[in-house]
């Protein structure tokens, strides 16, 4: 069995659970802090101007594609560019992450937010995805992405992140009718978004539930399963694949399932025999090096990247990817063992 596709067929492939040679291979937040290139753009401009300005963007997105040859280009932007859309104030402060005001935590906070025209208050995230295309070709994969239901209520009641998620389970739990209408509002402006950034020319999408892991699997079920199957459904009748990557989903797997997204995104947390037991049979599976995994010595990070693929070597569909963003301070030795294991696997695959 040869592998003769190029970067955008394989990782299409696998979204489809198609038997590979060897899996696509990308890496989330792959375009950011721990590339040299990538702080000398960032020290001249503030973050969301770079996320805001359609080449600059396109170009930081391309960075780490053309220095380790992933095959998926993950559009940089961030999950919380529709908050803004949606008439919140975010600022990212340098060392303390997002604020976003006012709080989103009435009935009336939630109806005060408005819906947005995608392409007119976040078409620079459509023109980057152009300008990426242009920039690498047909040969590779673009994705696209948006946070999920409860990760983006997460960040407006809280106003920013959250270790204990108070005043967000608060809202959940004291008053379900609000959180439900802030969901909907979210699911609502997400769909379009999403459609906005196919249009432009990616080629999947993923939703980040980087907090779904702070609820019981119970509640996740109840308050949160709904949402994001709808949210899930309207981004698969644009006609592209659907990764849905939950952050601490090890008690999660079944519920994810339940969503109907093509693939599910694990984090390290999870072995992958049990994904493949539990889910294996119908979505593609993502995932899930640990990420501080990279900070140990190249000879470690070979060896754990070795075991990852091995063990879901029989899964029919899968993707290479870390289990979480990969961490500002990652050596650069790290991610060219973590490639060059991939490369050197693939090539054996050719005759």
């Amino acid at each position: 069995m040869t592998d003769a596709l190029n970067s955008r067929e394989r990782f299409l492939a696998a979204c489809r659970r198609e038997k590979l040679p060897s899996p696509p291979a990308w890496v989330m937040r792959q375009a950011g802090r721990y590339l040299p290139e990538y702080r000398e753009v960032r020290a001249k401009c503030e973050f969301l101007t770079m996320v805001r300005t359609p080449e600059l963007a396109a170009a930081v997105t391309c960075q780490p594609v053309r220095r380790f040859g992933m095959d998926v280009a993950v559009i940089f932007s961030d999950i919380l560019v529709p908050a803004a859309a949606m008439g919140v104030d975010v600022r990212f402060d340098e060392g303390r992450g997002p604020s976003l005001a006012p709080a989103v935590r009435s009935a009336g906070d939630v109806e005060g937010l408005r819906d947005f025209a995608a392409w007119e208050s976040t078409g620079f995230v459509g023109e980057a995805i152009r300008r990426v295309r242009a920039e690498l070709g047909e040969d590779k994969a673009i994705l696209g992405f948006c946070g999920a239901p409860w990760t983006l209520a997460s960040y407006l009641v809280e106003g920013g992140s959250s270790r204990d998620f108070q005043n967000a389970k608060g809202l959940l739990y004291g008053d379900p009718s609000t959180f439900d209408r802030l969901c909907e509002r979210i699911v609502d402006n997400s769909i379009p978004y999403l459609a906005m950034q196919v249009e432009a020319g990616a080629d999947a999408v993923q939703l980040f539930d980087s907090w779904g892991g702070s609820l019981d699997a119970a509640t996740w079920r109840r308050a949160i399963l709904p949402h994001t199957r709808r949210l899930v459904a309207g981004a698969r009748k644009l006609g592209v694949p659907v990764i849905l990557y939950v952050n601490g989903a090890a008690h999660l797997l079944s519920a994810m399932d339940e969503t109907g997204a093509d693939v599910l995104g694990i984090d390290w947390r999870v072995a992958p025999a049990d994904a493949i037991r539990q889910v294996g049979a119908r979505a593609a599976i993502q995932g899930n090096l640990d990420p501080c995994q990279l900070f140990a010595p190249v000879e470690v990070v070979e060896r754990e990247t070795n075991r990852v693929l091995d063990e879901f070597a029989a899964q029919p569909g899968y993707i290479f990817n870390l289990g979480s963003g990969i961490l500002p301070g990652t050596p650069i030795a790290s991610m060219e063992a973590v490639f060059r294991t991939i490369r050197t696997r693939r090539e054996a695959c050719v005759p």
